[in-house]
C-alpha cells in the first residue's frame, strides 16, 4: 500500500503538469479557386495538411460547411434570423439561396467516409481511414462547389458585386475542451484553427479583388496602384472643372453595368499564422494604397476599396487605417502582418466585418462613423485574428476588449465616446445622452433586462449582443483598469498578447495573466462577468431638473421633470390647449408619471388625462410588478338650455391598477405573458330634457354625477415573433348586476412576398347575478357584446378615443372601435340588426394584405371579412339569420393605428333594412374609421425595444 501510495505521489505531479501543457491543432490549407460570376458560384479544390498536436487519437474530423447555412429555411441560421427578427432569408427565392457540393474526400489519398451531424445541416463528421495518432500528420484533399447565395448574411453576393467568407470546408477546432463543432449564425462568430494559407483565385480579368493576406503577383499590384492614380487624376480633373450637378441614382445604376472580360486571370495570396480567409471582387472598386511604419521601422501596405460614390467619405479611408494600425500598435503590440485592407462591401449586416488582415464595411455611412468602424474592425486583428479566442462562447473576450479600445480612440482624438446612433435632427442632437450606449446599458439594468457579459452569442437577446458583449464589457475593462492601475493594466495587456499571440486563450487564461503580472488578486472582478448589473455601481444623488419635452443628458446626474405644449380635440370641448408633464426618463424611474392637463375653451372646464406609477423588477417570477392610478375627465355630451346657455356633460373616471408581468427565462424569447386587475370608478353627467311651455320646444339641462364601477381582471399572453407573431387575451369584467368573460385572439399569417393574413376570433358571455329581469336587461343594454360595429355609447370604461362619442350624424358619427363582434358596418339606427345579446356572441375578423401585382406595397390597401353570430339568432322565432356577416376594404394607416372601413358586400339582412332607410344607405355613409390609440404597443411597433 506505501509503495502504490508513494508511486501515486510521484505520478499525480507529472499528470496535473501534462494537463496544464497547452497544444493547438494546426491547419495548413492550399485552395484554387476559379469564380463563375455568371451562374454565381466556385468551383475549387482544397488541400489539407491537418497536423494532430493533441494528446489524443483522432479517428474522425468535425467540419464546418457553412454554405449550407443557406441551403433551406430550416438550418440554425434561418431560424435565428427569424428569431431576431428578420424574414428575408426564411423567403428568399431558391435562385437566393446557397450551398457546397461535389465533395470528394480523401485522407492520404484514400477515400474517406462523411456523417450528417445529427442536428445541423452545415455540419459533417469526416470518418478518418486510418486513426491520427498525437504529433501526426494527415493530408485531407477535396473538390467543391459552392452555389452563392444573396449576400443575407457576411458573404455571397449582390449581382456581380462578390463577398466570399466561410466559403471553403474547414476544420472545426479541437482543443484541451474537445470538438467546437457549430453552425454558421449571424449573431454568433467564428473559432477556427491557426496554420498557413497558399491561395489562387482565378475571376475575369476586369475584376478588382481585395483579399486576405500577401499578393503575390507583382503586375497586379502595379494595375492596382494604376487603377488608384487613374481615380485620383480624374477626381482632380474634376475639381479644377466648373461643379456639375451630379444624379446620384444614375451614378450608382452606371457603374453596375460593366461588363465581364472573356479573359481570366488567376492572383495568388499568401498568409501563415492565421485561421480564416476571405476575397472580395468587384469591377466597380476604386483602390487607395499607401504605406504604414511603425515605431520599430516595420513597413505596413494599406488598402482600402470602394465604390465610386460623389463626395465618398472613403476618400479618407486611407488616413482612418494608418491611425487604427498605430494606435493599436502603440497601446497592445506592433501590428503582426506586412498588410492590411478594409473593403466597402453590402454584407447584410448593418456592421463591419473583420478577417485576418482585411475587413468589410456597409456603405452609406457617414465619416465619423466610417473612422469609427474602420478603427473597430482593424482592431480585430489583435483580437480575433491574432488572440483567437472562440467568439461564439466568450465573444466578450474578442468584440467587448476590442470596444474597449475603441473608447480609448475615440476620448483620445475627440474626448467622446463612440455613439451606437446618429442624430441629425439639432433639436432631438442637443437633449441625447454624451454616451448613449452607457443609457441604453443603465436602462437594461434598471428594467432588469440585461445579462451577465459572460454568456454565449447564441444565448444574447438581439439587443442585449451588442449592448452587454461590446459595451459592458468594454466598462469591465475599465473597471479593471481602474482596480489594477492604468500602467499594471497596460503591462498586464502586454503580457497577455505575447503569451497568448496566435493562440486560443480562455477567460481562465485572460484571468492568470492578470494575476500573474499584477500580483493581485482578481476573483471579485472576474466574478462580475457572471452577474447581472453595471460593473461599477453608480450611487450619485440626482438633482432634479426641468426640461423642455425631454432631455437624455447626464442622467445620472438629474432627474428630469420635462414639460411640453399639448393640444386635444373632441367634438364637445373643441379645442382644448394644455401641457404634458412627465418624468419619463431613460435609464427609468421606478415612479413614474404624466399629467396632461387641458383647458377647453368652449366648454370652460379643465379636463386631461394622467397617470401615476411604480414599478418592482426582479429576478423572481415576475419580471416587473407595476401599480398605477390613471385618471381623466372629458366632455361627451355639449347643448344649449332653456335660457340660450352652453352645456355639457361627460364623464371623469380614476382607475387603479396592478399589472404582474411573468418572468421569462429566455432572453431570447419574444413571448410575454402578464395579468393585471383594474377597477373602473367613474362618473357620468347626461342631459333632462324639459319643455320650455313659451315656445313649446325640449331643451336639455345638465344632470348630477351619476358614479358607477366595473372591475376588470385580465390575463394576456403574447408573442412578437416576425413569424406568425399572436396574442390572446381572456378577461372577466364585473359590476353591480352583471358578470361578463371575453376571449380574444389574434393571430398573423405571414405571405412568402410581403404582408399576411390576420384572423381575430372573439367570443364573449355575458350573465346576471340573480334573477334575469327585463329592467335588468334594460340596465345593462351597453354592455352586452354585439357583432356590428361598436360606437362611442359602447365603449363603457372610456378606454377609446372618439372624436365625437354620442354623434349620429356627420364625419364623427363614423367612427367606429375594434370591439367585440367587429363586423365593420354601423348599425345604429337598427338595434334588431347588431347582434346584441345578454347570453353569447362568436366572430371572426379576416383582412389581408394584397398582392404587389394588384396594388403597389405603398399602397396599405387591404381586404376584410368578418362574420359571427350570437345565443338570440339560434332561438325559435330569431330576428335574424343565424350568421351575419360584412366584407370591403380597408386602408390602415400609420402601423395600423388609423383604419378606414369600406364595406361591399354584407349579409340580406343588412341590405334589406338599410333600403328602408335610404340616408343610411349610401356609400359614403357606410364608411367607417377608427383611431385605435389605445392599441399603440411599443414593441409591435419594434419588437427589439424591451419594454
Amino acid at each position: 500500500m506505501k509503495k502504490f501510495l508513494l508511486i501515486f505521489a510521484y505520478w499525480l505531479p507529472l499528470t496535473l503538469s501534462a494537463q496544464q501543457h497547452y497544444w493547438q491543432q494546426e491547419v495548413n490549407n492550399t485552395i484554387d479557386v476559379s469564380l463563375n460570376d455568371i451562374e454565381h458560384t466556385l468551383d475549387g479544390f482544397i488541400k489539407i495538411q491537418y497536423t494532430n498536436h493533441s494528446p489524443d487519437t483522432l479517428r474522425f474530423i468535425w467540419f464546418h460547411l457553412w454554405p449550407n447555412a443557406f441551403k433551406t429555411d430550416r438550418t440554425a441560421f434561418s431560424e435565428q434570423m427569424l428569431q431576431n427578427g428578420k424574414t428575408d432569408f426564411y423567403f428568399s427565392d431558391k435562385e437566393q439561396k446557397g450551398y457546397i457540393n461535389r465533395l470528394d474526400f480523401r485522407v492520404n489519398g484514400e477515400a474517406a467516409k462523411m456523417e450528417d451531424h445529427p442536428l445541423f445541416i452545415d455540419v459533417i463528421k469526416l470518418i478518418l481511414p486510418n486513426i491520427l495518432l498525437p504529433n501526426q500528420q494527415v493530408e485531407i484533399t477535396t473538390p467543391f462547389h459552392v452555389k452563392l447565395p444573396y449576400n443575407f448574411s457576411r458573404g455571397g453576393h449582390v449581382g456581380q458585386s462578390y463577398q466570399i467568407t466561410q466559403w471553403f470546408p474547414k476544420p472545426a477546432v479541437y482543443d484541451s475542451k474537445g470538438w467546437h463543432e457549430m453552425p454558421y449564425l449571424q449573431q454568433g462568430e467564428f473559432y477556427n484553427e491557426f496554420g498557413s494559407f497558399d491561395v489562387r483565385i482565378t475571376v475575369p480579368k476586369n475584376y478588382v479583388v481585395a483579399a486576405t493576406g500577401e499578393l503575390q503577383n507583382e503586375d497586379e499590384k502595379e494595375w492596382l496602384l494604376s487603377k488608384g492614380q487613374e481615380i485620383r487624376t480624374k477626381e482632380q480633373v474634376s475639381r479644377n472643372k466648373k461643379p456639375q450637378t451630379t444624379n446620384h441614382k444614375l451614378q450608382t445604376t452606371n457603374y453596375k453595368q460593366i461588363f465581364s472580360d472573356k479573359e481570366t486571370k488567376t492572383l495568388q495570396y499568401k498568409q501563415n499564422n492565421i485561421h480564416d480567409f476571405a476575397w472580395f471582387a468587384d469591377k466597380n472598386f476604386i483602390v487607395n494604397h499607401d504605406t504604414v511604419q511603425l515605431i520599430s521601422g516595420k513597413t505596413i501596405d494599406a488598402y482600402s476599396f470602394y465604390l465610386p460614390e460623389e463626395n465618398s467619405p472613403w476618400k479618407k479611408s486611407i488616413q482612418y487605417i494608418k491611425e487604427a494600425i498605430r494606435f493599436r500598435s502603440s497601446l497592445i503590440a506592433e501590428y503582426p502582418f506586412t498588410t492590411i485592407s478594409a473593403v466597402e462591401a453590402k454584407t447584410g449586416i448593418t456592421g463591419g466585418m473583420e478577417y485576418p488582415t482585411i475587413t468589410s464595411i456597409p456603405p452609406s455611412l457617414s465619416e465619423r462613423k466610417l473612422e469609427a468602424t474602420i478603427e473597430h474592425e482593424i482592431g480585430h486583428n489583435w483580437f480575433y485574428a491574432v488572440l483567437a479566442n472562440n467568439e461564439r462562447e466568450h465573444p466578450w473576450m474578442d468584440e467587448g476588449m476590442n470596444t474597449f479600445y475603441d473608447n480609448k480612440f475615440s476620448w483620445q482624438k475627440y474626448h467622446a465616446k463612440v455613439q451606437l446612433i446618429e442624430v441629425k435632427e439639432k433639436f432631438v442632437q442637443q437633449r441625447m445622452p454624451d454616451d448613449v450606449a452607457h443609457t441604453a446599458l443603465q436602462t437594461m439594468v434598471d428594467i432588469n433586462n440585461d445579462q451577465p457579459i459572460e454568456t454565449s452569442s447564441e444565448n444574447f437577446s438581439e439587443f442585449n449582443y451588442g449592448l452587454i458583449a461590446y459595451r459592458k464589457t468594454a466598462e469591465w475593462m475599465k473597471h479593471l483598469e481602474n482596480y489594477l492601475g492604468a500602467d499594471v493594466f497596460a503591462n498586464c495587456m502586454h503580457e497577455y498578447y505575447k503569451r497568448w499571440q496566435f493562440k486560443h486563450p480562455y477567460p481562465e487564461d485572460f484571468k492568470k495573466v492578470i494575476e500573474d503580472v499584477s500580483g493581485k488578486n482578481v476573483d471579485a472582478a472576474f466574478a462580475l462577468l457572471n452577474k447581472k448589473g453595471m460593473p461599477e455601481k453608480e450611487e450619485t444623488k440626482r438633482k432634479t431638473k426641468l426640461a423642455f419635452v425631454f432631455n437624455a443628458k447626464e442622467t445620472d446626474k438629474y432627474n428630469y421633470i420635462s414639460l411640453a405644449p399639448a393640444i386635444g380635440y373632441n367634438m364637445y370641448d373643441k379645442f382644448m390647449i394644455g401641457a404634458i408633464v412627465h418624468n419619463y426618463n431613460f435609464p427609468p424611474n421606478k415612479f413614474q408619471f404624466v399629467i396632461a392637463p387641458l383647458y377647453a375653451a368652449t366648454s370652460k372646464q379643465l379636463n386631461g388625462i394622467g397617470n401615476i406609477s411604480y414599478s418592482w423588477y426582479s429576478d423572481n417570477k415576475f419580471q416587473k410588478i407595476k401599480i398605477g392610478l390613471t385618471a381623466a375627465r372629458f366632455s361627451t355630451l355639449s347643448g344649449t338650455d332653456s335660457n340660450s346657455n352652453n352645456i355639457f356633460g361627460g364623464f371623469y373616471k380614476i382607475v387603479p391598477s396592478i399589472r404582474f408581468i411573468f418572468k421569462n427565462n429566455n432572453a431570447r424569447s419574444t413571448f410575454e405573458k402578464w395579468i393585471d386587475f383594474k377597477a373602473f370608478i367613474i362618473g357620468e353627467k347626461g342631459f333632462d330634457y324639459h319643455l320650455k311651455i313659451s315656445d313649446s320646444n325640449y331643451y336639455p339641462s345638465t344632470q348630477k354625477y351619476s358614479t358607477r364601477y366595473l372591475n376588470q381582471l385580465t390575463f394576456n399572453v403574447e408573442d412578437y415573433r416576425v413569424l406568425y407573431p399572436y396574442n390572446a387575451q381572456f378577461q372577466v369584467q364585473q359590476a353591480d348586476q352583471w358578470y361578463r368573460l371575453n376571449f380574444t385572439t389574434n393571430y398573423f399569417f405571414n405571405y412568402s412576398k410581403g404582408g399576411g393574413m390576420s384572423v381575430r376570433l372573439f367570443a364573449a358571455k355575458f350573465g346576471y347575478f340573480g334573477e334575469k329581469t327585463s329592467a335588468k336587461n334594460f340596465a345593462t343594454y351597453s354592455y352586452q357584446p354585439k357583432l356590428t360595429a361598436s360606437i362611442g355609447s359602447d365603449d363603457y370604461t372610456y378606454s377609446n378615443y372618439f372624436i365625437g362619442r354620442n354623434e349620429f350624424d356627420g364625419f364623427a358619427s363614423q367612427q367606429i372601435m375594434m370591439k367585440d363582434g367587429g363586423l365593420k358596418l354601423r348599425t345604429d339606427m337598427f338595434q334588431n340588426l347588431q347582434g346584441r345579446s345578454d347570453n353569447w356572441v362568436a366572430a371572426l375578423n379576416f383582412n389581408t394584405t394584397l398582392p404587389a401585382s394588384i396594388i403597389p406595397k405603398q399602397i396599405p390597401l387591404k381586404v376584410f371579412f368578418d362574420i359571427g353570430t350570437y345565443s338570440e339568432a339560434w332561438s325559435s322565432n330569431p330576428l335574424t339569420s343565424k350568421f351575419l356577416f360584412v366584407g370591403g376594404l380597408q386602408l390602415s394607416l400609420i402601423k395600423n393605428i388609423i383604419n378606414i372601413y369600406a364595406p361591399i358586400f354584407y349579409s340580406g339582412d343588412f341590405r334589406s333594412q338599410l333600403k328602408t332607410l335610404s340616408s343610411e344607405n349610401t356609400f359614403a355613409k357606410k364608411i367607417s374609421f377608427s383611431i385605435d390609440l389605445q392599441n399603440i404597443n411599443l414593441r409591435r411597433i419594434n419588437r427589439n425595444i424591451p419594454f
